[in-house]
């Protein structure tokens, strides 16, 4: 299974922000430039990660962004789901053999065995 950009870049900004000190913000631009993001990018995961309840974001001079609750209590699994638009790695909607093949269901208890592995893991078990 292959995670989308966001997805990456969404877990990587979550850790990035567990690892800061006890009340410590940081702004966009520096998790872009420590992990090379464009920020354009970054930004948009930024705005649906406060939206998800994940980070709370402050404006002005001593604004940033920091970590919503505990890296403890932030799900992987969780995440993973809120990001991804599908977990199917196979597209069978426009298969001509779509009603003949047991691929599909095959896919389905893979992605979910995938995301099963990581119902315990925890952002700060990443960290």
């Amino acid at each position: 299974m292959r995670l989308t950009k966001q997805t990456d870049f969404a877990l990587r900004t979550l850790m990035y922000l567990a690892k800061q000190a006890q009340g410590r913000r940081v702004f966009a631009q520096e998790i872009a430039e420590a992990y090379d993001m464009p920020i354009n990018h970054l930004t948009k995961i930024v705005h649906k990660l406060s939206l998800l309840g994940y980070i709370n974001t402050y404006r002005g001079r001593n604004g940033g962004i920091e970590l919503a609750k505990a890296s403890a209590d932030i799900s992987v699994r969780q995440v993973i789901e809120d990001f991804e638009p599908s977990l199917n790695p196979a597209d069978c909607q426009s298969c001509k053999i779509k009603g003949q093949c047991d691929l599909q269901d095959h896919l389905a208890v893979a992605s979910e065995a995938f995301l099963q592995s990581l119902g315990e893991t925890r952002l700060a078990d990443m960290i």
